[in-house]
């Protein structure tokens, strides 16, 4: 919501500058998304006007201007604007006008022709958004006179409104605002409004307004304005919509927008010429009905949208955008002038519905001040009356069936103390609610009670008063209490950081973490699960049968997930759930923590040629438990098994200490029937709570090393039947007390070069002496010792 800090001042005197204002509004929770300047117009921007238009030789586009600005002869200026008219007096930046940015002014050729000066448009002036065409001046504007001395500086703010706050989305609910900030209430006021009638035809006798739909329209008022002369607003009126981003259009509209922005209340104008029957119903609009909206838009309408009609067909979405078939022309003489409350709820949805998001949607959606309504439409009537030539018919037709009762609340000083820890009375908090507009209906000293407004629909309890009463006293104000720190219990009885641990370490080992709902089927909870369904925890009132056990391992849910990735076409996963399992043994709900494990399609997909198509099998996913267990400092032992979820011949079982930890192996036929799947699948089932009770060794510090390595490579030729682990193993033994690391790092295999039944392998050996920075001559003397003992433990040749 943008406003005018000129425009603010009719409604009151303005306490502090731009900056202050955003400053003091934002610590009441009024946020400012940016300040701008307009209005700064750069000096040698002077009126002009054009004498002639006549168009470009060499550009369809572009016309040739013959312009004066006052004195001398007249200046030939190429213009691309569409209302480059002769008789016209416009804003005419001269030649060494300097703009911000840089962009300065110059003679200079378009197309061929010659240009000297630039006419320009509001925005271009930066007194608006308007760049459509040209900036017009008052007819009377001297020419020659500098544009700066029409257009005074002004700042606009951009207010964040909240959408529990519609009372900020006009100029005077920002006036208000910063009255009850300011303490100046007293200042705030509204514009007269006088209305002088002319004739003795009464509004009842001319139109009729019917509300179908009360639930939806709570009020429906209108008025009739005659003899009104549709042209361009006068300069005060379209200068202030210009500041806030709009456009002018024409008097009627435009004022319609003023008033829009400067109370809240959003109007619409129709041509009552136009309005069959001269009739007004608010329904809902009937089966295959369309409206053509001002827009250009065809809607297709449904019966939940609510509609503004004539005695033939819709004219309006209510509170959303008017029809064209009754906006208000340039032929336009009579003006039916609606000012209404919408439902926000409906609003909310029609807008949705057919993609319409407008200034009136904006403010209707979010609720608007039902008390306010006869007072715009007066407003927006006198203007009309003023500025457009119009003739005030009598009366008003106002469907208001349940006028609007003023909720009263109530506020306990105890509780607003106790809340916010102050000391306040009785009559301070008095004091901050009148500051607010509120009537205070009751002050016994403990408690205050007001009433109401229609424009302060957010509140509704206690709270929302204490909230109110911590804006005005100050958020600043608020006295710091220091935060009381209550002893936890032992980190050791924690049940949370280990199985976040637990969740890193599975995740740190390159599998995905996938997330199951805690209810399946039977059919599911027993399908080679080694369940009974007499183990199940069954619920009594299921939502469906799909949900009507808790889960008593989490195999139904990984292959629920395996089935929607191969559906979606990922046939490479890798992924883990932890979760909660229950069932009952024997006869005891039985609850505990486990870790389900899937596994299924290509080992490495990222990388190229024959490694890309490696399948995983059985040993990757056994590595991928050993090397998590290994991880927690445990030593894992790995046996034979059977289990029904397996197939016969692919099933281990992992044990640390003694305890049964998991059983992992590939999925048995039955489990994946219907998923089309083109690999095997390798799912591991860990108890994860026996994992966590396992007494891991305490982890021991080695501090970094202080001093430099150096690394030494060796490549070698063996026997198939000697493994890299052999190799490893059979170095370590030398014992070098310099040897910190041994790493594998290539694996060479050619029966041509090599012979049949042996393969190259090469490693990378570290050496580091702790105390010292090691030398060349000792590292050297100590590698080639380890090379001679290798070849004597092993029947390996160096290559």
């Amino acid at each position: 919501m943008k406003t005018s800090l000129k425009w603010l001042s009719n409604y009151i005197d303005l306490p502090w500058d731009d900056r202050g204002l955003a400053d003091n509004l934002t610590l009441a929770g009024l946020e400012v998304e940016g300040i701008e300047t307009v209005g700064g117009v750069p000096e040698g921007v002077v009126a002009g006007k054009i004498l002639s238009r006549d168009p470009h030789p060499n550009a369809d586009k572009l016309s040739v201007c013959g312009v004066t600005v006052g004195g001398g002869d007249s200046l030939q200026i190429v213009c691309g604007a569409p209302n480059c008219d002769a008789g016209k007096i416009v804003p005419v930046a001269t030649i060494g006008t300097e703009f911000e940015g840089g962009f300065t002014i110059k003679k200079t050729n378009l197309r061929g022709v010659a240009s000297n000066g630039m006419m320009c448009s509001a925005r271009e002036l930066g007194l608006g958004e308007g760049h459509e065409g040209l900036l017009e001046l008052p007819a009377d504007t001297p020419v020659g006179k500098s544009v700066a001395t029409l257009f005074e500086p002004d700042a606009v703010i951009d207010w964040e409104i909240t959408p529990n706050r519609p009372d900020w989305a006009s100029h005077y609910g920002i006036a208000r605002e910063i009255a009850a900030v300011a303490d100046s209430a007293a200042d705030l006021r509204l514009p007269p409004v006088s209305l002088s009638v002319v004739g003795d035809e009464d509004v009842s006798d001319l139109a009729a307004v019917e509300v179908l739909d009360p639930d939806l329209c709570p009020r429906y008022t209108a008025r009739i304005v005659r003899d009104v002369i549709i042209g361009p607003s006068p300069e005060w009126l379209a200068e202030a919509l210009r500041s806030v981003g709009l456009r002018p259009i024409n008097t009627i509209v435009d004022i319609t927008n003023y008033v829009m922005l400067e109370c809240g209340q959003p109007l619409h104008a129709f041509d009552y010429d136009a309005l069959g029957g001269h009739k007004i119903i608010v329904r809902r609009a009937e089966k295959d009905e369309t409206l053509t909206t001002l827009d250009g838009s065809v809607c297709e309408l449904t019966e939940d949208n609510l509609v503004i009609a004539d005695a033939d067909r819709a004219v309006a979405l209510a509170g959303v955008m008017g029809g064209a078939n009754s906006e208000i022309s340039t032929a336009t003489t009579t003006v039916l002038l609606e000012a209404a409350v919408f439902n926000a709820s409906n609003v909310r949805q029609t807008a949705r519905t057919h993609g319409f998001h407008t200034d009136s949607s904006y403010r209707f959606e979010r609720g608007v001040d039902i008390d306010m309504t006869d007072w715009a439409s007066r407003r927006a009537c006198a203007l009309m009356c003023e500025h457009a030539g119009g003739k005030m018919v009598k009366g008003v037709i106002d469907v208001y069936p349940a006028p609007r009762r003023s909720p009263r609340v109530t506020c306990r000083v105890s509780r607003v103390n106790q809340l916010l820890g102050t000391a306040l009375t009785a009559d301070v908090i008095a004091g901050f609610f009148r500051r607010l507009g509120l009537e205070v209906v009751e002050n016994s000293g403990e408690t205050v009670t007001v009433a109401v407004p229609a424009f302060r629909l957010d509140l509704t309890r206690e709270v929302d008063l204490i909230e109110e009463v911590a804006r005005l006293h100050g958020l600043n104000n608020l006295p710091a209490v220091p935060v009381r720190a209550v002893a936890g219990g032992s980190r050791a009885l924690d049940t949370y950081d280990p199985v976040k641990e637990a969740r890193a370490q599975l995740l740190a080992l390159g599998l995905s973490e996938a997330m199951n709902y805690s209810l399946t089927s039977v059919e599911d909870a027993t399908l080679r699960t080694g369940v009974h369904e007499n183990e199940l925890i069954k619920l009594s009132n299921p939502i469906s049968a799909e949900t009507g056990v808790m889960r008593p391992s989490l195999l139904s849910g990984l292959l629920r997930n395996v089935a929607h990735n191969i559906a979606h076409q990922v046939t490479d996963v890798a992924f883990f759930e932890i979760g909660r399992v229950i069932m009952t043994r024997p006869g005891v709900p039985e609850e505990r923590s486990q870790v389900g494990i899937a596994m299924t399609g290509r080992r490495h997909p990222e990388r190229f040629g024959t490694e890309r198509e490696t399948l995983l099998d059985f040993y990757d996913l056994k590595g991928i438990l050993e090397s998590w267990i290994s991880a927690r400092g445990l030593t894992p032992v790995t046996a034979a098994a059977d289990h029904p979820a397996f197939r016969t011949g692919a099933c281990a079982a992992l044990t640390v200490d003694g305890a049964d930890i998991a059983v992992y192996g590939e999925a048995a036929p039955e489990l994946t029937v219907g998923t089309r799947l083109t690999t095997p699948l390798y799912i591991a089932l860990v108890e994860l709570d026996a994992l966590l009770a396992a007494a891991a060794p305490r982890p021991v510090f080695t501090p970094l090393p202080q001093f430099p390595g150096t690394t030494r490579d060796i490549s070698l030729v063996a026997p198939a039947a000697v493994s890299g682990g052999d190799i490893i193993d059979a170095i370590r033994s030398v014992k070098n007390p310099l040897l910190e690391d041994v790493r594998l790092f290539d694996v060479y295999e050619d029966a041509a070069v090599l012979g049949e039944g042996r393969r190259g392998l090469s490693y990378s050996l570290t050496y580091r002496d702790p105390a010292k920075t090691v030398t060349d001559k000792k590292v050297n003397k100590a590698h080639e010792y380890l090379k001679k003992a290798l070849a004597e433990k092993l029947p390996v040749e160096y290559r």
